[in-house]
């Protein structure tokens, strides 16, 4: 059946200022902007008087490729289409649900604690039968990315173990296949296991193959904040000198390069602020074709190891206890927090495993104080008794007028980096991240319509999806509807957001007039062109 938006105030995606008028959507994707109905048959008329009528919301950072394939997969995009979003630009941060050896030893590795798969998900190496099987059950749009990390552990696990030439040439063959597939490039994961591992040739050998391809390469750089522990602790801030490794990238490969959630962990690195963007502004001015995204929230959710150093991870459990390597880590960590404005208090637990429901929504300092530990050990203890595993909410990344000044900055795109976890604390971005970007935008003058742009046809531009993120005649029917008298995110009551009146994906409302509509296969999954 075909529909007619009716008197909605539309919204192109790149950024032209509004005008009301009508929509007729039919097959999937628009036929024409009009403003009256036609005389056809079996037509419905939505009447959005009043409405801000806008294409689909797309997610520049998701994770959603983990949990596409699972008996409760729509459990997992639920909260994201009832806030808009319509489309998902999936496998960041090194880590994609496919991508790697179908006969590797190391598959129960692929995603590890962060992203657990459904235990009755089916779980594929072949990324071509990867997008075939979830092109018939997607609820939403999925934009995938082959992960650098999935590759690197379809082939040697998560180990710092060398890689052999044999074996380099076995990853690359396996990110390669994935870009002829149809994949929308490749992310490399440098703050984590086995990405933290990779040499720089490895990582030119990476931009390269993208490159080759016209790809995109996404990249959660190596630092985060002005201290860390991946690089000597003095002279130039790490979040600088991990942005300067990534220019340097670009610079010896001409690779497009999206920045993965520029954020800078710890009050001290805020000031870093204006020597990063230059960074970015500098790259363009050269002629090179790179952005950065970013979430609208002070937290976000990462892995409890993310603080420890690459030389930690390496040792052996019997090392690691030693007296002189706690000392060692000990002065570390307590160097770092100091000169970083951020600390224990800033980890909380988001989830241990079944053995540690007690742990849940606590910090470390809690667990510290129900321990009766110092933090850094209770710290340690964590670590340890959820085998490394545990997952947390990790404050202090950024505040709102540092974040208000990044999301109006040219060069960048918005996104949500949340997933919604079987078990646990939730991140708040799963109820209404883009809902709040809007929020925002009101509240500082930005130009709605720059910020559509933003979560629309600039990043479908960037990511070059075809026919999405635009309202044309020929465009996909992705479209979001939204009531400004009523928006409102509710991300601290962990709510849906409200104002959010219809959501179609592909022509099929997955959200009318305000109702999440269940068991709606409507989404596909967006392939590269020219594979």
């Amino acid at each position: 059946m075909a529909t007619y938006l009716q008197n909605g105030i539309i919204f192109d995606g790149l950024g032209s200022p509004p005008k009301t008028g009508g929509i007729l959507m039919d097959g999937g994707r628009i036929l024409e902007l009009r403003d009256t109905a036609p005389d056809m048959e079996h037509l419905e008329i939505i009447d959005c008087s009043g409405q801000w009528v806008m294409p689909g919301w797309i997610d520049a950072h998701s994770h959603n490729d983990f949990f596409a394939l699972g008996s409760h997969g729509e459990d997992h995009f639920a909260p994201f289409l009832q806030q808009g979003i319509t489309t998902f630009v999936t496998g960041n941060c090194g880590f994609s649900a496919s991508g790697y050896d179908d006969a590797s030893a190391y598959a129960n590795e692929i995603g590890g604690s962060i992203f657990p798969q459904e235990d009755d998900a089916p779980r594929y190496g072949d990324f071509a039968a990867w997008m075939e099987a979830v092109n018939q059950k997607a609820s939403a749009n999925i934009a995938p990315l082959t992960g650098h990390g999935s590759a690197r552990i379809g082939e040697n696990g998560s180990s710092g173990t060398p890689l052999t030439n044999e074996g380099r040439e076995r990853m690359l063959f396996q990110m390669e296949q994935a870009l002829k597939a149809g994949a929308l490039g490749i992310s490399l994961g440098l703050m984590y296991e086995p990405g933290i591992f990779a040499p720089k040739e490895e990582l030119l050998e990476v931009a390269r193959l993208v490159k080759k391809y016209d790809r995109i390469l996404t990249v959660h750089p190596r630092a985060e904040s002005n201290i860390s522990l991946s690089y000597s602790m003095f002279g130039r801030s790490h979040l600088l000198r991990a942005l300067d490794e990534l220019a340097d990238i670009v610079r010896e490969t001409g690779v497009r390069f999206e920045y993965s959630h520029l954020i800078f962990v710890g009050r001290r690195t805020w000031p870093d602020e204006p020597a990063a963007l230059q960074i970015f502004e500098d790259l363009k001015a050269e002629g090179y074709d790179v952005g950065f995204d970013l979430y609208p929230l002070n937290y976000g959710a990462s892995v409890i190891t993310v603080v420890l150093p690459a030389w930690y991870m390496e040792l052996s459990a019997k090392q690691r206890l030693a007296a002189g390597t706690r000392a060692k880590l000990w002065a570390m960590v307590k160097l770092t927090t100091k000169l970083l404005g951020f600390g224990f208090p800033d980890i909380t637990i988001s989830y241990a495993g079944e053995e540690h429901p007690d742990w849940i929504g606590k910090t470390i300092p809690e667990l510290a104080a129900a321990w009766g530990c110092s933090n850094f050990n209770a710290y340690l203890r964590a670590c340890e008794e959820s085998d490394f595993g545990a997952t947390v909410l990790q404050g202090g990344y950024q505040n709102q007028a540092l974040m208000r000044r990044l999301m109006q900055h040219p060069q960048s795109l918005y996104m949500t980096d949340a997933w919604v976890t079987p078990r646990g604390k939730q991140n708040g971005g799963i109820y209404g991240a883009f809902p709040m970007f809007l929020e925002q935008a009101r509240e500082i003058g930005f130009p709605i319509e720059q910020a559509v742009a933003k979560m629309t046809g600039l990043t479908a531009r960037r990511f070059q999806l075809k026919d999405r993120g635009e309202i044309r005649p020929g465009a996909y029917a992705d479209i979001t509807v939204v009531d400004p008298n009523d928006l409102q995110s509710r991300i601290e009551e962990a709510l849906p957001p409200l104002g959010i009146s219809h959501v179609f994906v592909n022509g099929n409302a997955v959200v009318q007039n305000g109702a999440y509509r269940n068991g709606l296969k409507a989404g596909q999954v967006i392939r590269a062109e020219a594979c």
